[in-house]
């Protein structure tokens, strides 16, 4: 019979050692750690945008502006090739980050350095934020509140830069 283990009852008789502050993360450090296939869905979605933004500046699309929610449209081929590139770029996207977790989890798509009984050298938490426009409205969250803060920060710039966008095109 196997003992059992006591791990998280030695977490509970030391309290303090839940308490720890999370090591910082740099901005650089994040860059640094992303592998090239995660920029693909980025490239595909910065591409996307880039084409219909050209084919509205061109007058081949035309914005419009839905209560505060911004709305494309237009027929010509620059135009639709954009918006292929941006739901190819989500769904090339939720592929990566499943094949990723297939990689994690020991699946060996890719090489790891180790296997699934060795763990990898040093125990690395991570970090995480996003942030999601509703309209004009940023939706901020993160791992901690000094990333949700930040993310908080990015959208409110994004919202500002999107608005005057609208503003100037009107």
């Amino acid at each position: 019979m196997r003992a059992p283990d006591k791990s998280i009852l030695r977490l509970l008789a030391h309290p303090a050692k839940l308490n720890r502050p999370a090591p910082q993360i740099s901005l650089v450090k994040a860059y640094q750690t992303m592998t090239p296939r995660m920029w693909i869905p980025v490239g595909l979605f910065v591409g996307g945008i880039v084409l219909i933004a050209a084919a509205v500046t061109s007058g081949e699309a035309e914005v419009s502006l839905l209560v505060v929610f911004p709305v494309f449209s237009g027929s010509s081929p620059l135009f639709l090739l954009g918006t292929l590139l941006i739901v190819i770029s989500f769904i090339v996207g939720f592929l990566m980050l499943a094949l990723g977790q297939i990689q994690l989890a020991g699946g060996g798509y890719w090489p790891t350095g180790g296997s699934a009984d060795q763990p990898a050298a040093g125990n690395v938490r991570r970090e995480y934020g996003g942030v999601v426009l509703v309209g004009p409205v940023p939706i901020a969250f993160g791992s901690d509140r000094r990333i949700a803060l930040i993310m908080l920060v990015v959208g409110i710039v994004l919202a500002i830069v999107f608005l005057g966008i609208l503003v100037a095109l009107a």
